[in-house]
């Protein structure tokens, strides 16, 4: 009996996970929209990359992620792969509009 009992527990809990992921990648839609216009704004290659910025930002989830008791070396990575990206995204629109 317990057992049906965990089966359905788990799909319910599954199905929230779910949930929050689809929330999740509408976040990082709208992340990276605004990154479009971010690579607007900048003049040439040499303003994609600020170190300054990245620092701050990475600073930011590392505290947001312990206040929130989560391991800050994750959210540091996932971070790091979003400015990876954006910085990809970011010196391939302004090669092509330059």
């Amino acid at each position: 009996m317990k057992k049906n009992n965990n089966i359905a527990e788990l799909k319910k809990v599954r199905l929230k996970i779910d949930d929050i992921d689809s929330k999740i990648i509408k976040l990082i839609a709208d992340r990276f929209k605004e990154i479009h216009k971010v690579t607007k704004l900048k003049d040439d290659q040499d303003q994609i990359i600020d170190h300054e910025r990245i620092t701050h930002i990475l600073k930011t989830v590392q505290a947001k992620a312990k206040k929130n008791k989560i391991d800050p070396d994750i959210t540091t990575r996932i971070w790091q792969i979003f400015i990876q990206e954006a910085i990809k995204l970011e010196y391939s629109k302004i090669k092509k509009t330059r």
